[in-house]
C-alpha cells in the first residue's frame, strides 16, 4: 500500500490557476470578444449594402418615411442647405424675418437635435415662424422631434407649448391671450368669448331664437317647426371633380338673407305688385319700388282711381290712407311709393334691421374663436343644443357658444378625445407662407 504524503498530494494543485479562464469565465471572455466583432461585421456588412439603420436614432414620422434612407437630406449644415435651395438671395428677406440664419441656426438650441438646421426643414416645408417677436425664435425641431416612430410630427407635445405658455412673458407690455395655460381642460382658462364679463354678440340684426324654434312657428304653408341645421350649414368652400364629397372649411356658412330668411320673410311691398322687393340697399330698394310702380301703372292705367283690393297678403294685411283719387300716372306712383317705403322701414324690414331707412352692416362675426379652429363635421354626432343654449335665446346679445365645460365631456384625458393644445390651436399662419422650389427630383430619394 502506498502512503503519500500532504506534501506530495499538494504538488498536484495548480498554483497558478488563477491565471486559466475556466467555465462561466471563459463564457463572458469569449463573448466579451466575440459580440464586438460581431458588431463590427454587421455595421461593416450593412455600410457595404448601403443601409443607414446601424447609426439611425430610430424610425422617422409617418411624413418623412419616404426619405428614410437618405439621411443627408436632412442632416446636412445650415450652409448646405442655403446653398442648394438659393436661399442666400431668393429668401434672404424671409430668413432675417425668422432669425434662421446658417452661421446662428447650429447653436440656437442646444438641447434639440442641433445638427439639422432650420433650413434642412424650409426645404420642403415654408412655414411662417411661429412667433417672430421672440428672441431668439424657437427652431422648428424645439419641437418637432423626429425619430420616434411612425408618428406625426404636428401633434407635438404639451410640454413644449407649456415651457413657454404655462408662464408667458412679454418684453412690452401684456399679452392679449392668457398668460398661464396648462394642459386641457383644468389648467386651460375659460374661453374668451363666454368668460364673465364678456363682451355681447356685436351684430346688428334682430333675432329670436326662441319664436324661430317653437314647434307651431308659422311658415308658409302653415305651422312648422324648424331644425338648426335648415339655417346653420356648414361651409362648403369647392367642390372637387374627383372628391368623394365637399370640402369643408369646419365653420358654419354666412348667412343670406336668400337662402335662409327669404322663404319665410318675403319683402312684399304693394299688394298690386306681385314681385317682392330685393334685398338690397335702401337706394336700390327706393328705385325698385318706383321702377314696379311705374311699370303697373303703364300696364294698368285705368287703375289710377281705382279703389285697392280688400284681400291683401301677408305682411300687407293693414288700410291704406284715406286719398282722393290720384289725377295722374305720376301722382299715382309718387303716393303708393311714399306709402309701401314706409311699410319697408317702419314694419317689414325693421323685422330684422333697425335704424332703416339708413344702411349699417350687421356685424355678424364669422369666426367667434379666432386664435383656435374648430371643426363642425365631427362633432355632428350630437345635436346642435348639446353645445349652444339657443332654445331659450330670446336677445342678438345673447352669445350662444359653448364653454370649457362642453369641450371637456369629450376631450379630456379620461374621455379619450384628443386634448393636446395642437387639437385647437395652429402655431404657424400660413397665410403668410411661400413658395417652395425644391431642389430635389424622384431619383434623390430611391
Amino acid at each position: 500500500m502506498r502512503i503519500r504524503t500532504a506534501k506530495q498530494r499538494a504538488q498536484r494543485i495548480d498554483l497558478y490557476y488563477f491565471t486559466h479562464a475556466r467555465g462561466a469565465r471563459r463564457v463572458r471572455i469569449l463573448l466579451s470578444a466575440a459580440l464586438p466583432a460581431a458588431a463590427l461585421l454587421w455595421i461593416g456588412g450593412m455600410a457595404a449594402a448601403g443601409s443607414r439603420k446601424p447609426y439611425s436614432a430610430g424610425p422617422v414620422s409617418s411624413a418623412h418615411a419616404f426619405a428614410e434612407a437618405k439621411c443627408e437630406v436632412c442632416h446636412r449644415s445650415a450652409a448646405a442647405h442655403t446653398d442648394q435651395r438659393g436661399m442666400a438671395a431668393d429668401h434672404a428677406a424671409h430668413t432675417d424675418q425668422t432669425g434662421m440664419a446658417a452661421d446662428h441656426a447650429e447653436h440656437r438650441d442646444e438641447r434639440f437635435r442641433r445638427h439639422t438646421s432650420d433650413n434642412a426643414c424650409l426645404t420642403c416645408h415654408d412655414a411662417p415662424p411661429h412667433a417672430a417677436n421672440q428672441t431668439p425664435p424657437p427652431s422648428c425641431a424645439a419641437c418637432h422631434r423626429d425619430h420616434r416612430g411612425r408618428v406625426q410630427l404636428a401633434k407635438t407635445d404639451d410640454g413644449f407649448c407649456v415651457e413657454c405658455h404655462g408662464e408667458l412673458k412679454t418684453a412690452h407690455g401684456d399679452p392679449r391671450i392668457a398668460k398661464a395655460v396648462r394642459t386641457f381642460p383644468s389648467g386651460h382658462p375659460e374661453f374668451a368669448a363666454v368668460r364673465a364679463g364678456a363682451p355681447p354678440d356685436p351684430g346688428q340684426l334682430r333675432f329670436n331664437h326662441a319664436v324661430h324654434l317653437k314647434d307651431d312657428l308659422r311658415g308658409p304653408g302653415g305651422p312648422e317647426k324648424l331644425e338648426c341645421s335648415e339655417c346653420h350649414r356648414p361651409d362648403v368652400v369647392r367642390t372637387a371633380a374627383r372628391a368623394k364629397k365637399p370640402v369643408a372649411t369646419g365653420l358654419m356658412a354666412p348667412f343670406t338673407y336668400q337662402q335662409q330668411c327669404a322663404r319665410c320673410h318675403p319683402l312684399f311691398f304693394d299688394e298690386r305688385i306681385e314681385q317682392p322687393a330685393p334685398h338690397a340697399t335702401p337706394e336700390r330698394v327706393r328705385a325698385f319700388v318706383r321702377q314696379s310702380l311705374a311699370s303697373y301703372i303703364a300696364q294698368h292705367p285705368q287703375d289710377i282711381s281705382k279703389p285697392d283690393s280688400a284681400v291683401r297678403r301677408v305682411p300687407l294685411n293693414f288700410p291704406r290712407p284715406a286719398e282722393p283719387p290720384a289725377r295722374t300716372a305720376a301722382e299715382w306712383v309718387d303716393r303708393r311709393a311714399a306709402v309701401d317705403e314706409r311699410v319697408l322701414w317702419n314694419k317689414t324690414c325693421a323685422e330684422c334691421h333697425a335704424g332703416l331707412p339708413g344702411y349699417a352692416p350687421t356685424q355678424t362675426p364669422r369666426q367667434w374663436m379666432p386664435r383656435a379652429t374648430f371643426d363642425h363635421t365631427p362633432h355632428a354626432v350630437v345635436n346642435c343644443e348639446s353645445c349652444h343654449a339657443a332654445r331659450g335665446s330670446t336677445k342678438t346679445s345673447d352669445v350662444l357658444l359653448p364653454g370649457r365645460a362642453a369641450c371637456a365631456a369629450c376631450h379630456a384625458p379620461s374621455k379619450g378625445a384628443e386634448s393636446r393644445c395642437f387639437e385647437c390651436h395652429r402655431y404657424h399662419d400660413w397665410t403668410k407662407t411661400h413658395e417652395i422650389r425644391s431642389p430635389y427630383t424622384l431619383g434623390d430619394f430611391k
